[in-house]
């Protein structure tokens, strides 16, 4: 038997591949020594799904991907709206089988909200997706 797909790794690290979206800012929570300077970035949690046990092990993840503008006196808004929509286009391209990471393959992934989240604690816009995605190891 296969052994259980970390489909939020492997998610994090297909991103983490797309220059065009926010370089290589994609982390698990925004860094404790996060400035200014680190913003726009995303983050990624998984919040949820389920497992079939069936002969190969398949993950369906609910994770949470937030996509974190810079200060909100800075036009942040716009630029946390600019990166939710990239993230869009780029898991609407997950549509076939598709390789998060080495082991771990996704076949597909479908954006089921998006909601403005603005952090509690300065205001910092965000927008926060929730995603299904099917992963195997592969």
């Amino acid at each position: 038997m296969s052994a259980w797909p970390d489909v939020e790794g492997g998610l994090r690290t297909w991103l983490r591949a797309d220059a065009a979206l926010v370089g290589n800012r994609v982390f698990f929570g925004v860094p404790r020594a996060a400035v200014d300077s680190t913003f726009p970035l995303v983050t990624i949690q998984r919040v949820g799904g389920g497992q079939d046990p069936s002969e190969v092990p398949i993950d369906l993840a609910l994770i949470q991907v937030d996509a974190w503008g810079t200060a909100a006196d800075k036009g942040g808004k716009a630029v946390a709206w600019a990166v939710v929509n990239a993230l869009r286009s780029r898991l609407e391209t997950m549509r076939d089988r598709t390789t998060l990471a080495t082991g771990i393959d996704a076949f597909g992934a479908e954006v089921v909200g998006v909601v403005w989240l603005p952090d509690p604690a300065d205001d910092r816009p965000r927008y926060s997706l929730s995603v299904e995605v099917t992963g195997i190891s592969s």
